[in-house]
């Protein structure tokens, strides 16, 4: 899974790491610079982000499967998805929703477990998964407490999850990632594969956190050994009304949406990936 100079076209893909993230583990750093985020990003109309992402996920599923459906027209995003397939046969989907990664990493010979706070969300998954190949299971469980068996997984992958840490707790958010990426530690074995994904901007012209948390969050992801990989992953809507119906219901871009009239929506996703080893296990 990692990119190799070999293989041109991917790493042309790969983002530099900021100068901020390269420090010796040894030596104290005074002061770096902050992290890039779109201070512009419409994300600011909810005042409160932890309700409004808690009514979508536990009331309206398919109307949030609909918007997630139409991402990733470019196919970057499965891409990487297949080659984690087939890295090993036991993966873990934490924050697994209505199964948007786990469809694609459930195929023949491989045993997935998603694990989702919401039972709604899952319940979509489990109508989706129906039709996979692979053996699957789905437990309702927080990202922090998996209940999964120490070093059963060959890897572990958290899409668009452990970002919300920086709306729920906004004041320890890094103590409860701590904790999340420690549960992935424990349950992936030694030399297995732990990935993240997150969002690098909406309707943007380059990859960016939507804002400072974020982008502090993307930060604490590399200073512990995740390595970026960005991703275009477009949306694709049927029309230009749907595009601005959903993006406005999920991010408050409607605005934006009218002013852009195209179904065709730019989206950046970023891919931070590490390979566990006793020094890396625990966080």
């Amino acid at each position: 899974m990692t990119i190799k100079a070999s293989d041109p076209e991917r790493a042309s893909n790969r983002v530099k790491t900021p100068l901020y993230v390269v420090i010796h583990r040894s030596t104290k750093v005074a002061a770096r610079a902050k992290p890039k985020s779109d201070s512009t990003a419409p994300y600011d109309r909810f005042v409160d982000w932890k309700q409004h992402f808690a009514r979508i996920y536990q009331n309206e599923p398919e109307k949030y499967q609909r918007l997630v459906a139409a991402e990733d027209r470019t196919g970057e995003l499965a891409s990487r998805v297949e080659e984690l397939a087939t890295a090993g046969s036991r993966i873990v989907d934490i924050g697994a929703g209505t199964g948007r990664l786990t469809l694609g990493l459930c195929r023949p010979g491989n045993e997935i477990h998603g694990i989702d706070k919401e039972a709604a969300m899952l319940d979509i998954a489990r109508g989706r998964l129906e039709a996979c190949g692979g053996q699957w299971q789905l437990s309702v469980a927080d990202a922090r407490e998996l209940p999964i068996a120490t070093g059963w997984a060959d890897a572990a992958i958290a899409g668009w999850v452990f970002g919300h840490f920086t709306e729920w707790h906004p004041d320890d958010w890094e103590q409860e990632l701590d904790k999340a990426i420690a549960e992935m530690d424990r349950v992936v074995r030694p030399e297995g594969i732990e990935v993240v994904i997150d969002t690098l901007g909406t309707g943007t012209t380059e990859p960016k956190a939507p804002n400072q948390a974020l982008a502090e969050y993307h930060l604490r992801l590399e200073d512990r050994g995740f390595e970026r990989t960005v991703l275009r992953t477009d949306y694709e809507f049927d029309s230009v009304e749907e595009s601005i119906e959903l993006l406005d219901w999920f991010f408050g871009l409607g605005d934006w949406a009218r002013r852009h009239n195209n179904k065709r929506i730019p989206e950046y996703t970023g891919w931070w990936e590490r390979t566990t080893s006793n020094q890396a296990r625990g966080g």
